[in-house]
């Protein structure tokens, strides 16, 4: 039986191994090339946790509860990395995996001997058979200070972690992928540092003074992004839109999201919030302390109340829940929920007191040439011609988060609706391919209207037999270009396929 190919001996990490034990101690790399760990494990008495039980505190306690070590695979990229007792090790169980994995073809084959092979790291780096395999560790470390997530200058999107070292110098981390349980239980964590990293982004984008933004600034600057980003990514912007299957490939696009929805986000972690922006990690209060405050009272008393939508069911601090009528608005109350997170009450109490305290200003909404997100209702459309006798499935559900493409964007709107609809392979229906859209043409349910077009009639018949029939294309590219110009564009009786001179002109033109 042959021996088992390099890659497959190197396919699992060996390990794990104390980082200070296996690492080179001058091998502490800065900037944006950290080490990069996969498959995430974080651990305390024994117990797996994740980071929203050991990282909840923004003033962690003087008398930790007990060390915590985190696991994570480490691929050595260069042997550089490994100090001389770390090399000596990993090449001895490099090479007690080959003997074992010798001795069980051995046993299989006991008319034959096996030869050990007497690998080494060098030879496995230097030259084949290795043929560009490198090797996987599991490291362990003890974890030093809070995790950083999205707060570091150089890695502004990653998760980091610092280990724990006997020299004064610590090693950082980069963490590329969490063990599924450790992101189970770090969920909270990983929310509260974005919505940071979010508040950090809006304050700078749309203008916000300091210590003038409540709650509602932020959930409009949060669907504004949103928007923004839904456009950017739909597949229909691309110079040269995707058909066929590479459309199904790319086909998804941010959905949508409503006002509830983003409230709800913060609602969950109203407290932590304010929290970490009266502490000493936070450099300024970007928030109106008096108006978040009152929200917090506000996402309470929704908790409370047996009416209560999305907020009782999901904000997530039942355990500190006070039952009664009335909730106490106070300093010294809310302070008693900040002390959750870290210090104590008097403490957040004497914050709240010093923030709001002569700085109190009327909380200010981002102006309409800032921030627009509230558009006229459409109004119905009592118009009909030859080629459809009915009107067009509502192109958005929700009219409150209804929006028009932006201008510098419709010159790739009509740049689709001139290329032939394609269907996804397997599906008899053309969905619009504009963000929150959910008109649909299911060639399977068109109805007898009575008075129709005959590509119409064709399809609804099932007199085809391709759909890149001639009346079946033309069918599609009138749905397409109606739906578009009534939903869209918000104009009437201007037909793509019958008038793209006049629509260029009118449309196109003036934007």
């Amino acid at each position: 039986m042959a021996p088992p190919k390099i890659g497959d001996l190197l396919g699992e990490p060996f390990g794990p191994y104390p980082d200070n034990f296996l690492l080179n101690p001058d091998w502490k790399p800065k900037g944006k090339n950290l080490p990069q760990l996969e498959n995430l494990r974080i651990e305390q008495d024994r117990k797996y946790i994740g980071l929203d039980i050991c990282d909840r505190w923004v003033s962690p306690p003087t008398k930790p509860s007990g060390p915590v070590f985190f696991y994570g695979v480490l691929v050595i990229e260069n042997l550089s990395w490994l100090s001389e007792v770390g090399k000596a090790a990993l090449d001895d169980d490099i090479n007690e995996r080959d003997a074992n994995w010798a001795g069980q073809r051995l046993s299989q084959n006991s008319k034959k001997t096996v030869q050990l092979r007497h690998l080494s790291l060098e030879g496995l780096y230097g030259r084949p058979p290795a043929g560009g395999f490198k090797v996987k560790v599991w490291i362990k470390a003890e974890k030093a200070k809070a995790a950083m997530f999205m707060t570091a200058t150089d890695h502004p999107k990653s998760l980091l972690l610092q280990s724990k070292e006997p020299s004064d110098s610590p090693r950082n981390y980069e963490v590329i992928e969490l063990e599924r349980n450790t992101y189970a239980l770090s969920t909270n964590f990983l929310e509260r540092y974005q919505l940071v990293a979010f508040i950090k982004d809006a304050v700078k984008k749309y203008q916000i003074p300091q210590n003038e933004a409540e709650v509602k600034n932020f959930v409009d600057a949060y669907l504004q992004m949103h928007h923004e980003n839904a456009w950017s990514y739909a597949a229909i912007f691309s110079d040269d839109p995707p058909r066929g299957k590479d459309l199904a490939k790319i086909r998804l696009r941010l959905r949508h999201v409503s006002h509830d929805e983003v409230y709800n986000i913060f609602a969950r972690h109203s407290t932590w919030l304010l929290a970490f922006y009266l502490s000493p990690r936070s450099r300024n209060c970007p928030l109106d302390v008096r108006s978040w405050c009152q929200f917090i009272n506000k996402v309470r008393s929704a908790k409370r109340s047996t009416r209560s939508g999305n907020w009782s069911r999901s904000y997530e601090d039942s355990d500190i829940w006070t039952e009664g009528n009335n909730l106490d608005e106070s300093h010294a109350a809310i302070a008693t929920y900040l002390e959750k997170f870290g210090s104590t009450a008097e403490e957040w109490e004497k914050k709240l007191d010093n923030t709001v305290t002569g700085k109190v200003s009327p909380t200010r909404d981002l102006t309409p040439d800032i921030l627009i997100l509230d558009h006229p209702a459409r109004q119905p459309s009592v118009e009909y011609d030859s080629d459809f006798s009915e009107l067009s499935t509502p192109g958005c559900s929700d009219s409150e988060d209804d929006f028009d493409p932006p201008p510098d964007q419709i010159h790739h709107i009509l740049h689709y609706m001139n290329q032939p609809p394609d269907l996804i392979p397997g599906r008899l229906c053309w969905d619009c391919p504009i963000p929150k859209c959910n008109y649909t043409v299911d060639l399977r349910t068109l109805k007898n209207t009575g008075r129709e077009s005959l590509p119409r009639a064709i399809v609804r018949k099932k007199q085809f037999t391709s759909l890149n029939d001639a009346q079946v294309q033309m069918f599609l590219m009138r749905s397409m270009s109606d739906h578009f110009c009534k939903d869209h564009f918000h104009i009437q009786k201007v037909k793509l396929h019958k008038d793209k001179e006049k629509f260029f002109h009118e449309f196109l033109q003036g934007n």
